[in-house]
């Protein structure tokens, strides 16, 4: 069923989710100008700028799913400016802000809003206003709008023409569908991987999100503005993830259900825990580290983050150090020592060859310990395939080889 239902607010939804992104772009736009503006929304108007308590910039965003054009006896346009009227009343004496009326929709060549337009070779207001003005005294104007209009006409003649000055129609601005192409051109990630840089919008969109749900939900939240240098701040963070020495990764490492341990259960690094005797607390914690290294592995090389050589070498390094640690204390046992308990020299070699695993990183700014270790186990769970195989006891080859005879004897 695709039909809308009849009394469906998808537009005026939309129109909310517009005002919510592109609120975004325009603190975006300030942060080089000007990196301790401040931008509130549902104020004085859709969005806000301030310049410390003083408004700077008031917008009314516009959004529309068809072409269309904005005329000057738009609904659009009137309500505009009847906001407008009530938000110059709020501030007083103080000085006008510049109010922008940002609309998808477009404005035809020679009409009376290109006369409004920011750009100075068109820009006429006090013909604007004459038009205006007498737009706004029409009773056969649209009823709809007529309100609106008798608002504008009881300001004052001053009023009027310092209000219509201010006004700059900012038309064919990007749709809701095309807002994060924008949003990528000002905070500068359009040259980035395609992957990449749906990843940085998706982040610091998730995060305005919240910052916005705060804002406006003024009963339980104490912010009422958001700064374009916190905004500068959360970019910059956010785009260091993804530079060369970085890379991205969920932080929400979550317990495993006992479906997915259970999916794991015969896979040979969890044999090689089991060899040592570990317990169930212990055995689940590795199991936890090595699928998360997996699944941030497969993302990384998915999305190509990283390669397959870059990879390869990583785990070349760990197995180096494993080797270092598993051939001192293998040779400990055939020497003697640990009065040949193979089982708790096994268990000394996995803690060693683990934390010798956390000074092998896969880049300078990989710091989560746990993918060194989960891609050790990851080798680990390689040794009957692997030439030069990665295990905990000092006997693990022959062990590992018996319990396979042992199963196909069972079987």
């Amino acid at each position: 069923m695709t039909e809308k239902m009849p009394h469906s607010a998808a537009g005026q939804m939309l129109g909310y989710l517009y005002q919510c992104e592109w609120a975004l772009v325009e603190l975006a736009r300030q942060w080089f100008k000007e990196p301790e503006a401040e931008l509130r929304m549902e104020m004085l108007d859709d969005i806000d700028i301030l310049h410390g308590d003083v408004p700077v910039e008031l917008v009314q965003s516009k959004h529309h799913g068809g072409q269309g054009e904005l005329g000057p006896t738009s609904a659009d346009l009137w309500r505009s400016i009847n906001s407008w009227c009530d938000a110059l009343e709020l501030i007083g004496d103080g000085p006008l802000p510049l109010l922008r009326l940002v609309t998808t929709q477009s404005v035809s060549s020679g009409s009376l809003l290109e006369k409004l337009r920011a750009d100075s070779s068109v820009r006429d207001v006090p013909s604007a206003l004459r038009a205006l003005e007498t737009l706004a005294g029409d009773s056969e104007g649209p009823k709809s709008t007529r309100a609106w209009r008798e608002r504008f006409l009881r300001c004052t003649p001053v009023t009027r023409e310092a209000l219509v000055g201010q006004v700059v129609v900012d038309d064919l601005a990007p749709r809701v569908s095309e807002v994060d192409s924008k949003l990528r051109e000002v905070i500068g990630v359009w040259k980035t991987h395609e992957s990449q840089g749906q990843d940085i919008l998706a982040e610091l969109k998730g995060w305005w999100w919240g910052v916005s749900k705060e804002m406006l939900d003024r009963s339980g939240s104490p912010r009422t503005s958001v700064s374009a240098e916190e905004l500068r701040t959360k970019i910059d963070y956010v785009l260091s993830k993804y530079a060369q020495t970085y890379l991205p990764f969920d932080d929400r490492l979550e317990r495993l259900t006992e479906d997915e341990l259970a999916q794991y259960q015969d896979r040979v690094f969890v044999t090689q825990l089991r060899i040592l005797k570990l317990g169930r607390r212990s055995v689940r914690f590795h199991l936890g580290e090595y699928h998360h290294a997996w699944a941030h592995r497969a993302r990384w090389l998915r999305h190509h983050y990283v390669d397959q050589d870059e990879l390869k070498q990583f785990e070349s390094d760990l197995r180096r150090e494993w080797e270092r640690v598993f051939s001192k204390y293998a040779d400990a046992v055939e020497a003697g020592s640990y009065a040949g308990d193979a089982v708790a020299a096994g268990n000394e070699i996995l803690d060693r060859a683990m934390a010798a695993a956390e000074g092998i990183r896969l880049r300078p700014g990989v710091d989560k310990r746990w993918v060194s270790r989960g891609t050790l186990h990851a080798l680990a769970d390689l040794a009957l395939k692997d030439p030069d195989p990665v295990g905990w006891h000092p006997s693990f080859e022959d062990l590992l080889q018996d319990l396979i005879a042992t199963a196909d004897a069972e079987d």
